[in-house]
């Protein structure tokens, strides 16, 4: 039988006509294009979309901007005036959200419905694993509980003073000693410094190792980023004695009795460029089409094979810490020891016996360790992110808002001044030189808020994405479809006007405290820098010991000035950094 189109004649033009067994193809066909089209309307869900093109989406207006990225996201709010836009990148929709009744949804009121999820593994799989940051369920509740118990003790908050002490007055302070001492007045990169010095406290904290990075920065160069040059010139060396830096002062390597190795040069330099380096391509995969970036690391080309080199030596130093840390793990206070002493029955009481694939991914097949290798690699690394990079962006911003506002570093010098009369009166301390103890810096009120402020203005993780695991709708009226990346714009967030007032953009310390100067805790999910609900920092308040630590010292010793014209140039990526450096000059404060 033959089939014939119909057709009609109007105005002189043959029509085809439908016939009525093609009318519910048709309506299907039209039915489904008219709502993919209002699925990716800039109104849907009312909220606003970035300009997106065919198959691309809004690709080529992030990579025109990805060098002010976050600046760029703070003006898009603006100018939608909405806390929530709509962001098309190819085929994936990802919902940005900078409104606080958003983060407590996603952080804590529908907790289990924004997990990281199976979007977000891969990213970071190469890197992290399955650690703490790329984890969830009951393996990242397993992570939890173990390091909780930690942070939690008052003896692992004397071991950081102990350890933030030593290393302010035997690495930090020599450094910039020798800094003062220069005649030609060159800048030095204090982030660099930074980086160094969280390195080696969160190294102690992490692993129980010292491997004295700061000391480097001694007696390679003090130029800008100097001591960085022969870790950039190549990314590992060919053996310890290639890598050893000049000889020290005795005074500056710690007393090893409660480390358990001595990590050789040519590791630390390879970690040192190799760790920064990763977090940079891995950050960059966000912004290619997932095919895309899975090829190059297929056919090892472009940024992965960067990444691939790198991770080599990042895995290299890792594999050599967990192995010298079975000499001996017992006695240590560390993180790796403590989840290197679990028994079989305690991990199988935190996790869960009969979950099999969780047990796959955690369990050895070596008769002495619970545990396997490759996850005690993603916990070492996580860890190290956590304690190292993120405390270092603290510090480098604060003292960058501290160089802007003399008023604020009066008042921070004030308050030290203070707390050293209090402590002369007490002690007969002629000087008051020395660290500080935990009960002093507790005292200061108005460092805490400075700090506070900065990181508002410039949080270590600028943002944080999750995955849709169901439908969903926000406070907010936005319509949530399962798949969809959803992300938490700190940045953003924190420097709203609807949020924190016209003055947002302003480094106001006395925000935060109260008519007697006490601190005042901001809502977590209004200042989500720390994170919140489940997933909250553990680490948050020996981040503030640190700081703290290491800005009362400086502020009371020394003062810094910014080489002129500098403005930060902030990185896209895992955690905010100054990607030119913190430069500055340091002269002894008189």
């Amino acid at each position: 039988m033959e089939l014939h189109a119909e057709t009609q004649t109007t105005a002189g033009y043959d029509w085809p006509v439908v016939g009525s067994s093609k009318l519910p193809v048709t309506i299907a066909v039209a039915s489904v294009a008219l709502y993919l089209i209002w699925r990716r309307h800039p109104r849907y869900g009312g909220n606003p979309a970035l300009p997106s093109f065919p198959i691309v989406g809004c690709l080529p207006l992030i990579l025109l901007n990805r060098h002010r990225f976050y600046e760029w996201s703070c003006e898009l709010f603006e100018r939608a005036h909405s806390l929530t836009l709509h962001v098309f990148l190819g085929l994936q929709v990802i919902i940005a959200t900078a409104d606080p009744q958003n983060v407590r949804h996603i952080l804590k009121s529908r907790f289990d419905f924004y997990p990281k999820g199976p979007n977000f593994y891969p990213y970071f799989d190469d890197m992290f694993g399955r650690g703490i940051f790329n984890s969830d369920g009951r393996l990242w509740r397993f992570q939890r509980k173990v390091a909780s118990h930690i942070f939690t003790s008052n003896s692992l908050r004397d071991f950081v003073v102990d350890i933030a002490g030593f290393e302010i007055c035997h690495r930090l302070v020599p450094a910039l000693n020798s800094a003062c001492e220069e005649e030609s007045g060159r800048p030095i990169d204090l982030q660099a410094l930074f980086m160094d010095f969280t390195f080696d406290t969160s190294s102690q904290l992490t692993f129980g190792a010292d491997p004295a990075a700061l000391i480097g920065c001694i007696f390679w160069n003090h130029g800008m980023r100097g001591h960085r040059t022969l870790v950039k010139s190549k990314i590992r060396c060919k053996s310890n004695s290639d890598c050893a830096p000049a000889e020290v002062h005795p005074d500056s390597r710690r007393d090893s009795s409660h480390l358990v190795m001595e990590v050789p040069h040519y590791l630390i330099r390879g970690f040192a460029h190799g760790f920064p380096v990763a977090l940079e391509v891995i950050a960059n995969r966000f912004l290619l089409p997932t095919f895309l970036w899975k090829l190059q690391r297929f056919l090892n080309i472009g940024s992965e094979r960067k990444l691939r080199e790198a991770l080599k030596v990042v895995n290299e130093f890792a594999a050599y810490v967990i192995e010298k840390s079975k000499v001996e793990s017992s006695g240590r206070r560390d993180l790796l020891a403590r989840f290197m002493q679990l028994s079989k029955a305690e991990v199988s009481r935190l996790l869960d016996d009969d979950d099999e694939a969780v047990w796959k991914v955690c369990s050895s097949d070596k008769n002495d360790q619970v545990l396997s290798e490759s996850l005690l690699k993603d916990i070492l690394l996580s860890f190290i992110l956590a304690g190292r990079d993120t405390v270092a962006s603290g510090l480098s911003f604060f003292v960058w808002q501290i160089c802007l506002h003399p008023e604020v570093e009066k008042r921070i010098y004030e308050e030290v001044q203070v707390i050293i009369r209090d402590r002369q009166l007490k002690q007969s301390d002629s000087e008051g030189a020395g660290i500080f103890s935990y009960e002093e810096i507790r005292k200061m009120n108005y460092l805490h808020a400075a700090f506070s402020e900065s990181m508002r203005l410039s949080p270590p993780v600028p943002s944080n994405p999750k995955y849709a695991a169901e439908d969903d709708t926000l406070p907010d009226g936005t319509k949530i479809c399962k798949g969809y990346a959803v992300s938490y714009n700190v940045f953003a967030l924190c420097r709203a006007q609807q949020i924190w007032g016209n003055d947002s953009l302003e480094f106001k310390p006395d925000r935060w405290l109260d008519q007697n100067g006490q601190f005042v805790t901001a809502d977590p999910f209004k200042y989500p820098v720390f994170q919140a609900g489940p997933r909250t920092c553990l680490g948050k308040d020996f981040a503030y010991i640190q700081v703290k630590l290491v800005v009362a010292c400086l502020v009371r010793d020394y003062v810094f000035s910014l080489s002129p014209g500098f403005k930060p140039n902030l990185s896209f990526g895992v955690n905010l950094n100054m990607t030119n450096g913190l430069p500055v000059t340091v002269r002894r404060r008189e």
